[in-house]
């Protein structure tokens, strides 16, 4: 049924924060510190290549990294609204629609988000 789906993709935009540049400035970080975050950063990227396989030619996903040194105002417009809130890196929208905020979602999490997208579509074609 998902592969019949006729209309455009269901657009999935996860942006994080830069996980080497915290507190303490790129290059100084303690080895357990950099252990975990290469950890988080693997289950991140595996959530996404599940994703992009479960959903292939369905779902189109954007991942991007919010830099603490870019200014705002160079973001996508909706983008720009969202950290302009002050909203919490990091964040996730589905189809133009703020869906998750301040972590980031578990593979279950996205799957059903994304499941509810590609219906609505569905619904409105």
């Amino acid at each position: 049924m998902l592969k019949d789906m006729s209309k455009g993709k269901v657009l999935v935009e996860i942006y994080e924060g830069d996980p080497f540049t915290g507190c303490c400035g790129p290059g100084i970080i303690s080895p357990s510190a950099l252990e975990r975050t290469k950890m988080m950063l693997g289950d991140r990227n595996n959530i996404v290549k599940a994703l992009k396989e479960e959903f292939k030619g369905i779902v189109e996903i954007d991942r991007k990294i919010i830099g603490n040194k870019r200014p705002y105002s160079t973001y996508p417009p909706h983008i720009y609204k969202i950290l302009m809130t002050g909203a919490t890196a990091p964040f996730v929208l589905i189809n133009g629609k703020l869906t998750f905020e301040g972590k980031f979602p578990s593979l279950e999490e996205l799957e059903g988000a994304i499941k509810e997208a590609i219906a609505e579509s569905l619904e409105r074609h």
